[in-house]
C-alpha cells in the first residue's frame, strides 16, 4: 500500500491569480527591447554615414546627438525634431527606429494602468477563494491571528490597501499557494488518503472519492495537558492527592541510589507545532534513612499518594520529624524525578489521549480532580462536535476550549496562565476512496529505480557513522563475542567518554574544504567501515563531477546509470547489514502512461509514514490501518528477532501520537508505559551482545531469548530525543538520509549574478530538479524600479535572460556561509520551499519578502511534476499529490533461535 497526500484545493485555483495581461504587456515590451537593439546598429550606421557626408555643423549636431540617443536606446529630448531630421536627411533606418522607440515609450506608459487594472480583479478574486471552507478551516488551526483578521481584509473598500492590509494579503497568498501547490498534511490545507498496488489497473495511478471536504480527525495539542499536569504537581496542597512511585529503572547499592533524571523545558507557547525540549542524565542520590523508607514504602504501597506517604513517614518518629521538612523533602524529590506521577502522563499509543487523561484525573478521587474531570468531559465535547462544524461554530468551539482550558488552571490556583497558540490538530482523511496504482507498471520502472537509489543511500544516512561507532566502542570496552549486562550505564559512559563530543566535532566539519577537496570523517576509533564510506563518497563525487562535465551545455538534465550506482556501492562497507527498511516521499508524472517518480524526500522504515495517520483509518472488517500496520511489521520481523518500539521519551508533542503497532514496548528509565505487562521490555532487563558470527552488535532479551529491535514511529529527528532514546535507536535501523549529489561538485558563484544544474534523473526516478541559486542583491530590486510596472517587467526580464521556467519553488539561507567547494551550503535549514509562479504579482511580492530574509543565497527549483504532468484530474481541476511508499531490503534471518512470542 501507499498513502496519497493532496492539496486541499485543486491548483487549477490559483491559475486566474496570473497577472496574464500585464505578463502579455512584459512580454511585448521586452519584444521591443529586443528589436530596439537589434536595429539600433544599422540605425546608427546610417546616421555616422551621414555625419561624413555633410559640412552642416546643424545637421552634425543633430546627427550626433541623435546617433547616441539610438545607440543608448533613448528617447531623444525633443523626439519631433528628431523626427524633421531624419526625414530631412531621408534616411529610413532611423525613422523606423524611432517610431519603434515611440511605440516602446507608449508600450511602457501603459503599464501601470493595466497592471492596476489587474490587480483589482486578481484581489476580487483572492477574496472570493478566501471564503472557501478548505482554505478557511485549516486557517483558523494554522493561523488564528490571520484567521481573527481576515475579515478586515475580506470587507475592505476599493482602493489601495494600508499596510496591514498588505501584511494581511501577503500571509493570505502564502496560505493560498501552499494549499493549491504543496502536500504537507494539516488540517484541509492538505487530505491524505490510502493506495493500494493492484494488477492489471491500466493506470499510473488512480483516485476516485477524494473529492469533497473529507473527514476531520481532529485532536487536542497534548502540550496542553502536559501544562496542566505540571500545573498540578507544582501546587502544594494538589500534589499531596497524587499517587506516586518510584521512578522506573532504579537502581540502588547500599550507598546511593541510581536512576535517570529528565528535566523538561516548556517549548514556545506562540509557535504553530509545539515542542517541549527534555534532557536526560543519569543521577545519583546517597542513601539515607528517610530516601531508604520513601523506597521501602513505595514498593510494600504502590501509587501511594504523596500525602500519605509524608503520613507514614511521620508516624516513623512523630517526635523527631517536622511536617513541613517531610512535605519539602518529599517535593524535592518530585522535582528531581525520582518520584514520578504516572497518573499524570499521557498515553501516546491512546485513540484519545484527551479522554484517557481525563480517565486518569478521575480517579484520583478528590474535588478537585472531579472538576477537572468536568471540565475536559467539556473539551471532549467540544472536540466532538467539531469535525461537522461550519467556519463560525468551529471557531466558537476553539474559543471555547481554549476558555476551558484558562479556567482551569485557574481553578488549580494558578493566576498567570498561558495556552498554546495552537490548540486543536486536525487531520483531514478520505476512508472511502479509491486509491489504486498499476503493480506492473511500478515495478517494472519506478520499484527499480528505488531499489538502486537504496543500494547508495547509506552513504548518505548521518546515522551510519553513529551506529558504526557504537559498534567500535562496544568492541573498543568488550572484546569480540563481548557482554554488557547494564545497558543504562553503557549508553551513559558511550555519551560520556566519545558520543557526546563525536557529535561535536561532526557538526563542525566541513565535508568539502575551500579547494573543494573532500573531507574525511571523524573516524577517532579508526574503524574500516569509516573509511570504505569515505572512499565511496570520494567516488561518488568524482563520478558526478565527471558525469557533470560531459553534460552539453544548456542541457536541463544529467542522467546516471547502472554502471554509476555500481561504482559507488562497491566501495560502500560490506557489513552494512542485510535488513534496510527506507521509506520515500515521491511524486509521480504520468509520462505517456510510462510513471516518472520525482523524489521530494528519503526516510526511515518500517511503516513510520503510515502509523502516523493510522487513527485516520479506523477500519471495520480489517481492523483498519493499524491492523494491516501490525502484519506489516510482523511479516518484517527477522526471524531470532523482535521488534519494540521506543516511545521517544515524549509525551507533550502530537508528533509522537500513534497507536502501538509492535510487538513489544521498549520501557526507558523514567517512562511510564500503559500496555499490559507483557508487552513491556525494561531497558534494565536487557544486555548488550556481540555476535561473532554476524559481527553485529545487538540487543538481547534474555527473558525471551532473542535479539530485540528498537523502533521509534515518531516524527522527531533522532538527535532531538534524550540521551537514553539516541543511543538506543543506535541498535536500529533507522535511518536519516538526505540525498546531496551536488555537495563539492557544482561551481561557486564567484560573483556570478547566477549560478546552479541540471535535473539528475536515475532510471524512471528524478533524484534532483533542475536547481537555480543566485545571491539575493541580484534579484530586481523594487525600491529601484520605480513603479510596480517596471519592477514586474524586471522581474520578466530577469527570468527571460537567466532561462528559468514560468513556475518554480524557492528558498533562502537566512544564514548561509559558504562551504568548501563551493556548494554553497547553507550553516542552517533553508525555509520550506515556497511556490513562485514569475507571471502573478502578488506572487512576485511574496518572493521579494523571502528574498529579503536571505543571508546569502536563495536557491530555485523546477516544478516537476509541472502542470500538464499532474495525474489526479477532477471536475474542480488538477490537484497536486505526493505519495509515501515503503520498500525493504530484509535477510528473513539475523541469527539465533525464533522468539518465544511472535506476533
Amino acid at each position: 500500500m501507499f498513502m496519497l497526500r493532496l492539496g486541499g484545493l485543486p491548483v487549477d485555483a490559483v491559475q486566474p491569480l496570473r497577472f496574464t495581461e500585464t505578463t502579455r504587456w512584459a512580454s511585448e515590451v521586452l519584444v521591443l527591447e529586443d528589436r530596439l537593439e537589434t536595429s539600433k546598429g544599422e540605425a546608427a550606421d546610417a546616421l555616422g554615414e551621414a555625419v561624413g557626408g555633410t559640412d552642416d555643423e546643424r545637421l552634425r549636431r543633430g546627427m550626433l546627438e541623435l546617433r547616441r540617443d539610438i545607440f543608448n536606446r533613448r528617447m531623444p529630448r525633443e523626439p519631433d525634431r528628431a523626427r524633421r531630421l531624419v526625414a530631412e536627411l531621408g534616411l529610413g533606418g532611423p525613422g523606423e527606429w524611432l517610431e519603434l522607440r515611440t511605440r516602446y515609450q507608449e508600450l511602457l506608459a501603459a503599464g501601470e494602468r493595466i497592471l492596476g487594472g489587474e490587480v483589482r480583479q486578481r484581489r476580487e478574486y483572492l477574496r472570493g477563494l478566501a471564503r472557501d471552507p478548505r482554505l478557511r478551516h485549516g486557517l483558523l488551526l494554522a493561523s488564528p491571528s490571520l484567521d481573527r483578521y481576515l475579515s478586515a481584509y475580506l470587507e475592505a473598500p476599493p482602493g489601495p490597501l494600508g499596510k496591514r492590509a498588505r501584511r494581511i494579503e501577503r500571509s493570505l497568498l502564502e496560505y493560498v499557494y501552499r494549499s493549491a501547490c504543496k502536500t504537507s498534511p494539516f488540517s484541509t490545507l492538505t487530505t491524505v488518503a490510502l493506495g493500494r498496488f493492484e494488477t492489471g489497473t491500466g493506470t499510473v495511478v488512480s483516485a476516485e472519492g477524494v473529492s469533497g471536504p473529507g473527514r476531520s480527525h481532529p485532536r487536542i495539542n497534548v502540550a496542553m495537558l502536559a501544562r496542566l499536569a505540571e500545573v498540578i504537581a507544582d501546587d502544594a496542597g494538589l500534589r499531596a492527592d497524587l499517587p506516586v512511585e518510584a521512578t522506573s529503572g532504579w537502581r540502588g547499592d547500599s550507598d546511593r541510589i541510581r536512576y535517570v533524571r529528565r528535566i523538561r523545558q516548556a517549548g514556545d507557547a506562540e509557535a504553530a507545532v509545539t515542542f517541549d525540549s527534555l534532557r536526560e542524565n543519569l543521577f545519583y542520590l546517597s542513601r539515607g534513612t528517610v530516601l531508604n523508607e520513601v523506597l521501602d514504602l513505595l514498593e510494600r504501597h504502590p501509587r501511594l499518594r504523596l500525602g500519605e506517604l509524608a503520613e507514614q513517614l511521620l508516624l516513623v518518629d512523630p517526635e523527631q520529624r517536622d511536617r513541613a521538612e517531610i512535605e519539602l523533602y518529599l517535593s524535592r524529590l518530585l522535582r528531581l524525578s525520582l518520584l514520578t506521577v504516572p497518573l499524570l502522563q499521557v498515553d501516546i499509543h491512546s485513540d484519545d489521549p484527551l479522554r484517557g487523561f481525563r480517565d486518569r484525573i478521575a480517579r484520583i478521587g478528590r474535588p478537585w480532580a472531579g472538576d477537572l474531570a468536568d471540565r475536559l468531559d467539556l473539551i471532549a465535547g467540544h472536540l466532538g462536535r467539531f469535525p461537522g462544524a461550519d467556519l463560525g461554530e468551529r471557531r466558537r468551539l476553539v474559543d471555547a476550549v481554549r476558555a476551558e482550558f484558562v479556567e482551569a488552571q485557574h481553578e488549580l490556583g494558578l493566576d498567570e496562565v498561558t495556552t498554546p497558540r495552537t490548540l486543536i490538530y486536525e487531520d483531514v482523511a478520505h476512508p472511502g476512496a479509491k486509491v489504486v496504482a498499476d503493480r506492473d507498471s511500478w515495478e517494472d520502472t519506478l520499484l527499480p529505480s528505488l531499489q538502486g537509489l537504496s543500494r547508495i543511500l547509506p552513504l548518505f544516512d548521518m546515522t551510519l557513522p553513529q551506529r558504526l561507532n557504537l559498534k567500535g566502542f562496544f568492541l573498543a570496552r568488550y572484546g569480540r563475542g563481548g557482554r554488557c549486562e547494564d545497558v543504562l550505564r553503557f549508553i551513559h559512559e558511550f555519551h560520556r567518554d566519545f558520543f557526546d563530543q563525536y557529535i561535536k566535532a561532526a557538526q563542525r566539519r566541513r565535508a568539502f574544504d575551500d579547494d573543494g577537496e573532500y573531507v574525511p570523517l571523524e573516524n577517532w576509533l579508526r574503524l574500516p567501515e569509516i573509511t570504505a564510506l569515505d572512499d565511496a563518497r570520494r567516488t561518488l563525487t568524482e563520478r558526478m563531477r565527471r558525469a557533470y562535465a560531459e553534460v552539453p551545455a544548456g542541457a536541463r538534465e544529467l542522467v546516471l546509470d547502472e554502471e554509476f550506482v555500481d561504482a559507488v556501492a562497491r566501495e560502500l562497507p560490506p557489513s552494512l547489514g542485510d535488513f534496510d527498511p527506507r521509506s520515500f516521499f515521491l511524486q509521480v508524472a504520468d509520462v505517456g502512461g510510462r510513471p516518472l517518480g520525482v523524489l521530494n524526500r528519503t526516510y526511515s522504515g518500517l511503516t513510520l509514514l503510515f502509523s502516523r495517520f493510522a487513527h485516520c483509518f479506523p477500519g471495520a472488517a480489517d481492523g483498519g490501518l493499524a491492523e494491516q500496520v501490525r502484519d506489516i511489521l510482523s511479516d518484517l520481523q527477522p526471524e531470532g528477532a523482535v521488534f519494540a518500539e521506543l516511545t521517544g521519551g515524549y509525551d507533550t508533542t502530537n508528533l509522537n501520537l500513534h497507536p502501538p503497532v509492535t510487538s513489544y514496548e521498549l520501557v526507558c528509565p523514567g517512562e511510564t508505559s500503559f500496555r499490559p505487562l507483557g508487552d513491556q521490555l525494561a531497558i534494565g532487563d536487557l544486555v548488550i551482545e556481540h555476535d561473532e558470527d554476524s559481527d553485529r552488535v545487538r540487543l538481547r532479551a534474555p527473558g525471551l531469548d532473542t535479539e530485540v529491535i528498537p523502533v521509534y514511529l515518531g516524527f522527531l529527528a533522532p538527535m532531538a530525543l534524550p540521551e537514553v532514546q539516541r543511543g538506543l535507536l543506535l541498535f536500529s535501523p533507522t535511518t536519516m538520509a538526505s540525498l546531496d549529489l551536488w555537495h563539492g561538485v557544482d561551481k561557486p558563484l564567484l560573483g556570478a549574478a547566477i549560478g546552479g544544474h541540471p535535473r539528475v534523473r536515475y532510471r524512471d526516478l528524478v533524484l534532483t530538479r533542475q536547481t537555480w541559486k543566485m545571491h539575493p542583491d541580484s534579484l530586481p530590486d523594487r525600491a529601484s524600479a520605480g513603479s510596480d510596472a517596471a519592477w514586474f517587467l524586471d522581474w520578466q526580464r530577469w527570468r527571460r535572460d537567466n532561462g528559468l521556467p514560468s513556475r518554480v519553488f524557492a528558498t533562502v539561507d537566512t544564514t548561509a556561509v559558504e562551504r568548501g567547494g563551493g556548494a554553497d551550503h547553507a550553516a542552517n535549514a533553508p525555509r520550506k520551499p515556497q511556490y513562485v509562479d514569475f507571471d502573478s504579482y502578488f506572487s512576485l511580492g511574496l518572493l521579494d519578502q523571502l528574498a529579503r530574509q536571505a543571508g546569502r543565497r536563495v536557491v530555485m527549483q523546477e516544478m516537476l511534476p509541472d502542470l500538464d504532468q499532474l495525474w489526479l484530474q477532477t471536475e474542480e481541476g488538477a490537484f497536486v499529490t505526493e505519495q509515501t511508499i515503503e520498500i525493504t531490503r530484509a535477510n528473513r534471518r539475523l541469527g539465533g533461535p525464533a522468539p518465544r512470542r511472535p506476533r
